[in-house]
């Protein structure tokens, strides 16, 4: 039976960027990396908040982003 272990971890905040002229909203991404694979969704997404009124824009969205090796 195969099974995978994740070997990356990186949680990507989703920005609106404005629109551009065609009125196309513009979107924006950040990626913070060597997130430790055993962390929480929970606790991403409770940084992600607090980091959200740093940046310039609104965020979006919040995604996990995990790169498994998938071994027999």
């Amino acid at each position: 039976m195969a099974t995978s272990t994740i070997t990356e971890s990186a949680f990507v905040m989703t920005l609106n960027g404005g629109q551009d002229e065609k009125g196309e909203t513009i979107v924006l991404t950040k990626s913070f990396r060597n997130i430790k694979p055993a962390a929480a969704e929970a606790s991403l997404l409770s940084i992600a908040r607090k980091l959200a009124p740093l940046q310039q824009h609104e965020l979006i969205t919040v995604e996990r982003h995990d790169s498994a090796e998938i071994t027999d």
